[in-house]
């Protein structure tokens, strides 16, 4: 199987989004911790952040681009997975599961 066979077989394209993430979550206390987004599906987010969530923890996420053509994006989830950024060692990759009930 190559790489692509893999991402051709995911139900949502994931785009390459590169914007600040606003987010909050209960290990932070409520106050809103920030990252970076990496890319955004129909179900979910990969974020940067020098701040580790737990998995399986509630957040609540918000993406302002500061254009007036999009909108913010704001959401809930959970973390799926947190594991070290392969780019760099004072960061944390954030697998985000978006609600869709919301």
């Amino acid at each position: 199987m190559t790489g692509n066979d893999y991402d051709e077989k995911r139900a949502f394209h994931r785009m390459q989004v590169n914007t600040k993430v606003n987010f909050t979550c209960d290990s932070s206390q409520q106050s809103p911790q920030v990252g970076y987004s990496k890319n955004l599906s129909a179900t979910g987010l990969l974020m940067t952040s020098t701040f580790s969530p737990r998995e399986g923890e509630a957040l609540d996420i918000n993406m302002d681009t500061e254009n007036d053509r999009f909108p913010p994006f704001n959401a809930s989830g959970h973390v799926v997975r947190v594991e070290p950024s392969p780019d760099n060692a004072n960061e944390y990759l954030i697998s985000v599961s978006i609600d869709l009930s919301r």
